[in-house]
């Protein structure tokens, strides 16, 4: 058996607060999972603005780029998650 150290960048903090994974359902539509969670989505609009919920269907708000929307979902996700 082998065990293995946390890395010295991890912390116990980081491993509590996982980070959300996107899956790309359909194209402009992507579902966040977190820990096998649902954790939110993200869709593109016809007027190619990322629309941002969270994983009760709450907006977060709209973002000019996905990869833009992926971080301000995370900030939401683990502001909503640190008192867990």
């Amino acid at each position: 058996m082998t065990i293995a150290a946390p890395r010295p960048t991890e912390s116990s903090t980081d491993r509590a607060r996982p980070t959300v994974a996107w899956t790309t359902i359909q194209a402009g539509l992507w579902v966040g999972n977190a820990a096998g969670e649902f954790a939110g989505m993200i869709e593109r609009s016809s007027s190619g603005e990322f629309f941002i919920t969270d994983h009760r269907a709450k907006p977060l708000g709209t973002c000019t780029t996905l990869d833009k929307a992926k971080a301000r979902h995370q900030r939401q996700f683990t502001l909503a998650n640190a008192g867990r």
